[in-house]
């Protein structure tokens, strides 16, 4: 019995596992390493920056960051952010806007979305994006479920 076996069905799921797995452990550590998308959208005039992150698929991203108000827009701008909240128009999804999470640090302390927030959240999506501003700090979160 001659056993000539093709390398590739012998080596078999080895070989995606060998590409892929190094692509996932790359893509760990730039997220882990360079600062996020969140972070590089803040205006220069940013100070006192903290941010916190968990979670893989599902996941959340808490920033805080003294910001002068008037870079509110532009950072708003810079995430792509246009809609703005209305505590009227939105009320059936103000328990999205506002969203507790449970794991944040004790720094995390936003105020609950008001007319001056900016948010992104599509019914059906399982995801939520919010930026708010009280006394000189923006709160961008992003989470997904």
């Amino acid at each position: 019995m001659r056993r000539n076996l093709n390398p590739l069905l012998k080596w078999g799921c080895l070989i995606p596992l060998g590409v892929v797995l190094p692509l996932v452990f790359a893509a760990m550590a730039l997220d882990r390493f360079l600062p996020s998308a969140a972070r590089r959208a803040l205006p220069a005039s940013a100070s006192d920056v903290q941010e916190y992150y968990s979670g893989t698929v599902d996941y959340v991203r808490c920033l805080k960051a003294k910001l002068p108000e008037g870079d509110v827009v532009l950072y708003a701008r810079n995430l792509n952010l246009t809609s703005r909240f209305d505590p009227v128009e939105d009320a059936k999804i103000a328990s999205m806007v506002n969203i507790g999470i449970g794991d944040a640090p004790k720094w995390w302390n936003p105020p609950s979305a008001s007319a001056s927030s900016y948010f992104r959240y599509a019914p059906g999506k399982e995801r939520v994006e919010v930026l708010r501003y009280s006394n000189g700090y923006v709160y961008y979160l992003v989470t997904a479920w």
